[in-house]
């Protein structure tokens, strides 16, 4: 078709950014302009381009050496990354192939699958999240967090409702749901039946408490969540040439 770019456009264009191709794609770098070439269209190729420069700064601004990524992981970050045109979650791609090669090991398949499934609003609630158990050193969130009554009416009236993200990172696991029946208000009420063969029978309890509900920021949320963003020096570690 016309809009399509010949497999050596393709090399042509990648050639700023061949190097960190050469070294985390490994033995697959001499076929990304062939796999370029069958999967995208030209706006395709240029969000990946985007992505491979976007990388290539995060691991030289880190002053870490880029390593090998598997094919299991680098193929599907190239091809969602291709497709992604908010700017957040462009980014979040190239800081996860940024971590993937510079940190082995520190990104899981499963965050790739969790990142394709995040709107910009649910992957922006989850940084604010992050970042306030951090500060107030708590694993407990909330959808509104410290918002008031008259900011949550303001923003609601500009259609703005985290509560619709918030469920969304509960239904991916990144924030879990918890119920505790408080103890110091339990009371048990156990009717006494009748005896039938030397046997208590027809025992009924009751508990009457008082349930609380709270949600909890997931530990591997916080891993998800550092590997989107750009990998950091190790103090002490000597920065690559």
């Amino acid at each position: 078709m016309p809009d399509e770019l010949s497999t050596e456009a393709i090399k042509q264009a990648i050639e700023p950014v061949s190097d960190l191709i050469k070294r985390i794609a490994g033995p697959l770098a001499d076929e990304i302009g062939e796999s370029l070439a069958f999967i995208a269209r030209p706006y395709r190729i240029a969000l990946g381009l985007k992505m491979f420069r976007k990388t290539q700064r995060m691991v030289k601004e880190a002053g870490m050496a880029a390593q090998p990524v598997p094919p299991r992981l680098f193929l599907p970050m190239l091809e969602a990354a291709s497709i992604e045109n908010d700017e957040d979650l462009h980014t979040r791609w190239a800081a996860l192939l940024a971590n993937a090669a510079t940190s082995p090991g520190s990104v899981h398949p499963s965050y790739i699958e969790i990142l394709k499934q995040l709107a910009p609003e649910d992957a922006a609630l989850l940084e604010k999240l992050y970042d306030y158990s951090q500060q107030m050193r708590t694993s407990i969130v909330r959808p509104w967090m410290n918002a008031t009554i008259a900011e949550k009416t303001e923003r609601l009236e500009t259609g703005d409702n985290p509560q619709i993200a918030f469920d969304t990172l509960v239904r991916l696991g990144l924030i879990q749901h918890f119920y505790e029946i408080d103890q110091k208000k339990t009371k048990v009420k156990v009717p006494i039946g009748r005896f039938s063969s030397s046997r208590l029978s027809g025992i009924e309890a009751k508990v009457e408490g008082e349930l609380e509900e709270w949600f909890e920021l997931a530990e591997f949320a916080a891993a998800f969540v550092q590997a989107c963003r750009a990998p950091k020096t190790i103090e002490g570690t000597e920065k690559a040439e």
